[in-house]
């Protein structure tokens, strides 16, 4: 990935703004101290990065790591921005530096083992979360960085530009952009699932309502599917907020109404086979036939983290093994789960225990010729991509998930007929359905059986479920998303 920097111009401002606490680019120092970017992790990249470069605009994001905290400062001493080039266009992006120790409080105290626990369901009930005195102190520490994040977007933005703020990292950011900038239009939306309302009562109701009271102060809140629209509808109305049903619409304590909507999103094909056709999409093809050879191959593309269902997958898959002996020797199961927020203690633990769950496999059932399981926990979008093609079936079996792109990327670059295994509470099972083997994340013995009957399933009906599922998922192209989520804003608040 190439990246650049130029000096800013802000006498007009961009009209459009996009904010996350991760950007499209992670810097590395090399060995030789010079300093490269890299694609950034997560699913957003893959959504907003096409979308942004396809419109242009200005991308702000948090410097998260020590070398990205060094380039943001460079950049801002020389009143620059930064330049990454993706193959889909140029994006701008601010970097901004905020204060570290509010910053380890904001992502890993609160978005991370509050909120993310919270939406996605994780949180051990009987033993936590503990909520104490020390919340309010980290919760102002979170609004502290939403705050630099909206004095930023105020900074970038054009007179009567858009802002979209992105996911549970800046619920606070609406209100207090909308109190610096009442002429822009602002849109919050939340790329993960929304808790269950009985589940999201597990917050204090302080915190709820500052959070959704932040989250209020955009023009419309979207979030991927009509299931996650009716979790956050029912929390509001449960603590008391002015609901209106037939609009999808909420009142919040400034008597403005905000808009609530589902807005899907899918891949766009043909750029993900024309990076797969590139240079290293190509030498990463060659490394996977030669690793692979005429094993058929069962595939799982992750973050390595608790919500991806991960230590259950290789269970379902261990099942596999012991219930088909024939099937012993001729079948990879290959796990690319790249490491996330390597700093945070339940993801430490949860990665050892998928290292332990894939050591315990291969011990049981590995020969002199053959591994059954092999573990990759590096960044490489490429590389999975190439597995993704060779694949013959992709499991995608996460606890919850706000959409999950990686069973939509599996469909569009597949070369061989794949079977998509898919977990009934990913927000891809409401477009995937119809195609996929539908699961219940929870259960191994029914994983176990849905690979059995993928690896046997007839070529003419992989063909037909793969044609079903590639229309459905290249249906919305991100540049397609962006586009319906401001024409949805449009009808709301007309520029």
């Amino acid at each position: 990935m190439r990246t650049s920097q130029s000096a800013r111009s802000r006498s007009r401002g961009a009209p459009l703004v996009i904010a996350s606490n991760r950007g499209p680019v992670e810097f590395d120092e090399g060995p030789d101290g010079a300093v490269y970017g890299r694609r950034g992790g997560g699913g957003l990249i893959a959504i907003v990065g096409p979308a942004l470069a396809s419109s242009g605009g200005v991308w702000v994001a948090a410097a998260c790591s020590p070398t990205d905290r060094q380039v943001a400062r460079i950049a801002d001493r020389n009143n620059q921005l930064i330049t990454v080039y993706l193959p889909q266009g140029a994006i701008t992006v601010r970097s901004i530096d905020v204060d570290e120790d509010a910053f380890q409080i904001y992502y890993h105290r609160v978005a991370t083992q509050t909120l993310w626990f919270l939406h996605h369901h994780l949180f051990d009930l009987a033993r936590s979360p503990h909520f104490g005195p020390e919340l309010r102190a980290d919760w102002l520490a979170y609004e502290q960085v939403n705050g630099a994040f909206a004095a930023a977007c105020a900074d970038e933005v054009a007179p009567g530009g858009t802002v979209l703020l992105q996911d549970y990292h800046l619920a606070a950011a609406p209100a207090l952009l909308r109190a610096q900038r009442r002429d822009v239009r602002i849109v919050h939306c939340t790329m993960c699932p929304w808790a269950d309302p009985a589940y999201f009562a597990t917050l204090p109701a302080w915190m709820a309502r500052r959070l959704i009271d932040g989250m209020l102060g955009a023009d419309l809140l979207s979030f991927f599917v009509p299931r996650w629209v009716k979790c956050f509808l029912r929390s509001c109305a449960d603590l008391g907020y002015d609901v209106e049903w037939s609009s999808s619409s909420v009142g919040g304590s400034n008597g403005d109404a905000t808009a609530v909507r589902a807005v899907p999103v899918g891949v766009d094909i043909d750029d993900l086979r024309a990076q797969l056709g590139g240079p290293r999409g190509q030498a990463e093809s060659a490394a996977v036939r030669e690793l692979v050879g005429d094993q058929r191959l069962i595939l799982r593309v992750d973050r390595l983290e608790p919500a991806k269902n991960i230590v259950r997958g290789i269970a379902g898959f261990e099942s596999f093994l012991a219930a088909n002996p024939s099937e012993r020797g001729s079948v990879l199961h290959y796990v690319l789960a790249y490491s996330s927020r390597v700093d945070t203690p339940d993801y430490q633990r949860y990665a050892a225990e998928v290292r332990h769950a894939v050591g315990a496999v291969n011990e049981r059932f590995r020969t002199d010729t053959w591994e059954p399981v092999v573990l990759d926990t590096l960044n490489n979008f490429e590389r999975g991509l190439a597995l993704m093609a060779r694949a013959d079936v992709v499991v995608v079996n996460p606890l919850r998930d706000g959409m999950n792109l990686v069973a939509k990327e599996a469909a569009a670059v597949s070369a061989n007929n794949a079977v998509v295994i898919l977990s009934q509470h990913a927000g891809a099972a409401d477009d995937l359905a119809v195609g996929a083997l539908v699961i219940n994340p929870f259960d191994t013995e029914e994983l176990a059986d849905a690979i059995a009957t993928g690896l046997a399933m007839a070529l003419a009906e992989r063909s037909r479920r793969l044609m079903m599922l590639r229309e459905a998922a290249g249906a919305i192209r991100p540049r397609d998303w962006l586009a319906s989520l401001l024409a949805e804003l449009d009808q709301i608040r007309p520029t």
